[in-house]
């Protein structure tokens, strides 16, 4: 699951319940913003390279209120502390809902909450059992003190595991800021850091000649045990046989029995019956794999259990596996019915660029390519096609945004499919038919370009609902692979395309140059000097556009842009280039109109 989209569902659903409905580049501008970044550009860039992924929430276990209710506590690893989660609202909301999959805790963090509905999560009560009323319950306290010039940091865990891994995070946070490590030091001793086990990363740190020390020490929290329930909200009873873990064993004639893993999934005791040996691997699902994700801190089941979720969490989101035809799994939003399609437009990628309609049975009748996505299901592009598709667009001079998140299927082929919607009838907009009447002559001066190059221009009346039109631009995949080498350059291509003849332009100006002693002094061009940059400036963003100046590197390079004369791209001696004016009377130009 991708977390820009995530946050942007969060955003747009605060905003709708106050009034402020927002179109998807809206929202993603506001939250480039609130994110901290230049543009929409670096903030999906950064949602790619996972930089806006939240924290897990870690579930501790469930507790039955005598209310009937039932919560799940919680603990926030970014405040080391504990809060609890009403069962039903993870059930009914959470998993409904893909806005609410990241939540807020009472101590100001945002979490993902996707473990609360993936893990298996035992109730507390059951360690309360058998404890006497009067008895108190012992809680191991685990300390590390890391004292440094700038105070001290306490760090309290109820295991040794748990402390050496928060203090493990604290050393690799400051790592590569000491000099002791630095690449290139002799503390390197030629090893990769970031692969060292917590305890290594501790001495190393640690042992390093800098004025930081490490004290540890461990003690014991004793809780009444009056309290603990008063605080859990639990009442003594006794645990269901169901929800107790259990042990099973089997063996064979004349062999001691050999005791199986400890489970708590219903399901693993099943997956070992079926395995030659208890300590073999699951043929789909390899140990290593395991592992890793409780490395990550992505699980804390137990291999089997572990194998078990991965198995009902696959039959869960889409078919088995893989079909008697060898195709992938789909996830289950995803239709695929070969048999009705009948050559229209149908989205194969949504909003967020995750897989919408036409699943792999349409793709083989058509005679078209498909991947797999990074969980192994089928996605409707391959992997050429998918990196011309993002949570992007570009915002043409007469106002109108193409979002170039979709793609479709159309007359039985795959096309990117960037979509401008058009809001009608509110504050601040036009009505229906003014609207739809510019919409119309917009999309009847573009698509001569479009059908040039084998693609199409569909206008939607009222869509995708009463109080929008829609703009379809269908560009072949075929052709965006041929002519542009990754996302930016289509993205100038596509305004190239879809660019208004009529409207404020954007020119640079070379002035060629040559060296007299130490000092450039300007000669007579061969040619040209002035030419137009409105694709590449419009592609670029408005904020990172008015960062350029005049006769620096980012403005260079405009030379080679492709409607540069020749002479001017060839250019071997001095040169000036000149845009910032042309930049901010463009954008001027461009606010008066709208």
């Amino acid at each position: 699951m991708k977390s820009l989209s995530v946050h942007l569902d969060r955003l747009e659903k605060v905003l709708k319940a106050r009034g402020i409905p927002c179109k998807r580049h809206q929202t993603l501008e506001v939250a480039a913003a609130a994110f901290g970044y230049h543009n929409q550009n670096e903030l999906t860039a950064a949602g790619k390279a996972g930089d806006l992924n939240p924290p897990m929430a870690e579930p501790i276990g469930e507790v039955a209120l005598p209310s009937g209710e039932t919560i799940i506590v919680v603990r926030d690893p970014l405040a080391n502390s504990a809060y609890a989660v009403d069962q039903a609202f993870v059930d009914q909301v959470v998993a409904e809902e893909r806005a609410e999959i990241f939540g807020p805790t009472p101590y100001g963090h945002l979490l993902n909450l996707s473990r609360l509905l993936d893990d298996e999560i035992l109730p507390l009560q059951a360690s309360l059992d058998g404890i006497g009323a009067s008895d108190t319950v012992e809680i191991p306290l685990f300390i590390g003190e890391v004292s440094h010039k700038h105070g001290d940091n306490l760090y309290v865990m109820a295991t040794q595991e748990a402390l050496d891994a928060e203090v493990a995070d604290y050393c690799r946070s400051s790592l590569f800021n000491d000099w002791t490590f630095r690449p290139g030091n002799a503390a390197d001793a030629g090893d990769d850091l970031t692969k060292l086990s917590d305890k290594e990363i501790i001495r190393r740190y640690f042992d390093a000649p800098h004025e930081e020390y490490l004290n540890t020490s461990t003690d014991t929290l004793r809780v009444p045990l009056p309290l603990l329930r008063e605080l859990l909200g639990v009442v003594p009873s006794a645990v269901s046989e169901s929800k107790k873990p259990r042990s099973e064993t089997r063996g064979s004639a004349g062999v001691a029995p050999q005791s199986l893993p400890s489970t708590t999934h219903s399901n693993a005791p099943a997956l070992i019956a079926g395995i030659d040996s208890v300590w073999d691997d699951h043929p789909d699902y390899p140990s290593e794999d395991w592992k890793y994700e409780v490395e990550n801190g992505d699980t804390r089941r137990g291999y089997w259990d572990w194998v078990a979720s991965k198995i009902e969490e696959a039959e869960e989101q889409g078919d088995e596996p893989e079909d008697a035809n060898g195709l992938p799994p789909v996830h289950k939003w995803v239709s695929d019915e070969p048999d009705t399609y009948a050559g229209g437009l149908l989205y194969t990628t949504n909003g967020c660029c995750e897989s919408a309609h036409g699943g792999p049975r349409l793709l083989q009748k058509l005679g078209l390519q498909w991947s797999l996505d990074d969980d192994g299901f089928f996605y409707p592009l391959t992997q050429k096609e998918s990196a011309f598709v993002g949570e992007d667009g570009i915002a043409l001079p007469n106002g109108y945004w193409p979002h170039m998140a979709y793609s479709c299927l159309y007359e039985g082929r795959k096309f990117a499919c960037p979509t401008i919607e058009v809001g009608y009838g509110q504050e601040g907009e036009g009505d229906r038919i003014t609207v739809l009447a510019k919409l119309k002559s917009y999309a009847e001066e573009i698509q001569p370009r479009l059908q040039a190059i084998g693609g199409h221009v569909i206008v939607e009346e009222d869509e995708p609902d009463e109080t929008s039109h829609t703009l379809q631009v269908l560009i072949p995949f075929d052709w965006i692979v041929q002519n542009a080498a990754d996302f930016d350059e289509w993205k100038i291509k596509l305004a190239r395309l879809m660019m208004p003849a009529s409207g404020p332009k954007v020119t640079a100006e070379f002035t060629p140059q040559a060296w007299v002693g130490d000092y450039a002094m300007a000669v007579d061009p061969e040619g040209d000097t002035v030419w137009d940059i409105t694709a590449e400036i419009v592609a670029m963003g408005r904020q990172k556009a008015m960062e350029l100046e005049d006769d620096q590197h980012n403005t260079d390079d405009l030379r080679y842009t492709q409607n540069a004369p020749k002479w001017v791209q060839d250019w071997g001696g001095p040169f000036r280039v000149e845009v910032a004016e042309q930049i901010q009377a463009f954008y001027e130009a461009v606010d008066k109109q709208s």
